[in-house]
């Protein structure tokens, strides 16, 4: 690899850095590197190995046509050592861990390292398996041809990965569906992935375990506190009392089954929102109330909230994680969708592609909750189920 491809993919990995400065970075480095190794010291890349100079053996050379003999010194020449570390990150296999929903699928690749695990890499798609399903109650061969072309692209990453094993869940679409066995049992036959669907109960476990382990690692510790995850097909809520869950309850309302049940057309009118919220919160009401010190919400309507507050040109893990949106931003931001285009609404700033349709009804469920709950603000976790596929096989095989 040249100075060249790594600038390249320094590049790839941090878009906002100048390729001016990634060079200089580059050459700093490798300046660094061989004064180093010329003064004969030895340089730790920490995690990764030793850098060190090395002397081949000198030698005698005989010329054959004189028979003259000359004797060569050795070269020095850079060397570098695996760490133990490194070498223990190599050889353990990769893992993956999917998570397929109403509208999107998701894959997460990763590993253990000693007691850390290690996301690496993820990759998602806007399926829309559950398309249509509201009123037919089975999945279409339009959505099965999409789902199985996203599944042959999740098989090639893990085979080029070299993954040793796998965790693929389905979620509510699958549990509704009238033709999920032989849904099910044609992905099997064209992707060769085994799905497990999981019950309402698993899927909000999961979703905890991700979500505990995403906030320990932001430092934040809550006793008290509802979990809500707003999918496609439904939405689970978890409640927690002193750190544990003590009631986990599932609605049967999602961001894609209110897009289908009320045929939205956008820009929305006033009868069809309020309609729209009236029938939310009819269903929202059904739910136990309690005392909460906060609301955390996860999984894609929650990331997609966060990244229009934020007004995200890409995705940022790192802001969304944590980050705080009140109510009277949800308030504004439903208003203002309700009453564009959908040409519009696909140009706003932070709008996943192919999410344009369902924002409005996720977000909805996301305000009413707060207003039943009496909070005034949601705090979003990237941590949820995705991440607990992969924590429950790291715990399995690692």
């Amino acid at each position: 690899m040249t100075k060249g491809d790594l600038c390249e993919k320094l590049g790839l990995r941090f878009p906002d850095l100048e390729k001016r400065d990634c060079q200089f970075l580059v050459d700093t480095f490798f300046e660094i590197l061989a004064n180093s190794l010329k003064k004969g010291k030895k340089i730790e890349l920490r995690g990764f190995g030793v850098f060190e100079i090395s002397r081949a053996k000198s030698y005698f050379f005989v010329n054959p046509k004189n028979f003259q003999k000359y004797y060569l010194q050795g070269k020095f020449r850079a060397l570098f050592h695996l760490g133990k570390e490194f070498k223990e990150r190599l050889n353990t296999p990769f893992l993956a861990g999917m998570d397929l929903g109403t509208q999107t699928f998701r894959l997460i690749l990763g590993k253990r390292i000693k007691e850390e695990v290690v996301f690496y890499k993820s990759f998602r798609e806007n399926v829309r398996l559950g398309e249509g399903i509201a009123e037919g109650r089975k999945i279409s061969e339009e959505a099965l041809t999409r789902a199985i072309r996203t599944l042959k692209t999740f098989r090639e990453i893990m085979d080029s990965y070299g993954v040793s094993n796998y965790y693929a869940i389905g979620t509510a679409v699958f549990r509704k569906a009238e033709n999920s066995k032989e849904i099910l049992s044609e992905i099997k036959k064209e992707t060769d992935i085994s799905i497990e669907v999981i019950s309402p109960e698993r899927e909000a476990e999961l979703t905890l375990e991700g979500i505990l382990y995403g906030l320990k690692k932001i430092g934040l510790s809550l006793k008290d506190f509802l979990i809500i995850d707003v999918g496609g097909g439904s939405t689970e809520i978890i409640y927690m009392k002193e750190g544990s869950p003590f009631n986990i309850q599932s609605l049967d309302i999602g961001a894609v089954f209110l897009r289908e049940l009320f045929n939205l057309r956008y820009p929305l009118t006033r009868a069809i929102l309020k309609s729209l919220k009236n029938y939310v919160r009819e269903k929202i009401e059904l739910l136990s109330k309690g005392e909460f010190e906060k609301i955390v919400i996860t999984g894609g309507t929650a990331s997609l909230l966060g990244s229009l507050d934020l007004k995200l040109t890409k995705y940022e893990m790192d802001r969304l994680h944590g980050h705080r949106v009140t109510k009277e931003r949800i308030e504004k931001l439903i208003q203002k969708i309700s009453e564009m285009t959908l040409p519009r609404i696909k140009k706003l700033k932070g709008m996943e592609e192919g999410r344009e349709d369902i924002a409005l009804p996720g977000f909805i469920i996301i305000k009413e909750m707060i207003d039943y709950f009496e909070k005034e603000e949601v705090l979003i976790s990237e941590y949820g189920i995705l991440e607990a596929t992969l924590l429950y096989l790291t715990k399995k095989y690692n």
